[in-house]
């Protein structure tokens, strides 16, 4: 009999781990909000970047604090830096986000100093700044 109750106490305790809600989100610190948005931060200086082998992707985090309907419609950048992934449905109030940034180094010499952001639907554009300084090769 106790054996059975501890394999249940295990299944349970396994399924909220692989069902649950991603404890990594609640120890996100949102230090910057706009236009309702809580980020983690709209600036990121990644400092000294080696091209070669400079991770490629950076993945930030947001909590929609409204209660007005709103979506992300587009993001923007200028430049071969950009957003390459993001929630397209509308967004529900303090869920946690993610979206995903992706970066070309290879090649790249002096400062990176590159604005993007999103246009959302109410009207309002969310701006962004990524800095660092790539080391010569």
């Amino acid at each position: 009999m106790m054996g059975k109750l501890f394999f249940i106490v295990l299944i349970c305790f396994f399924s909220k781990e692989a069902f649950g809600q991603n404890p990594v989100q609640e120890d996100i610190l949102f230090k910057d909000t706009v236009c309702n948005i809580a980020f983690d931060s709209l600036k990121h200086n990644f400092g000294k970047i080696n091209p070669e082998t400079q991770s490629r992707y950076l993945t930030k985090h947001f909590k929609y604090l409204g209660t007005e309907p709103l979506s992300i419609k587009r993001a923007w950048t200028g430049d071969p830096h950009y957003i390459c992934d993001y929630p397209k449905e509308d967004l529900i109030p303090n869920k946690v986000y993610s979206f995903k940034v992706c970066f070309s180094h290879k090649g790249r010499e002096g400062i990176m100093n590159k604005q993007m952001g999103f246009d959302l639907s109410d009207g309002n554009r969310v701006f962004m700044r990524f800095t660092g300084e790539y080391v010569k090769q």
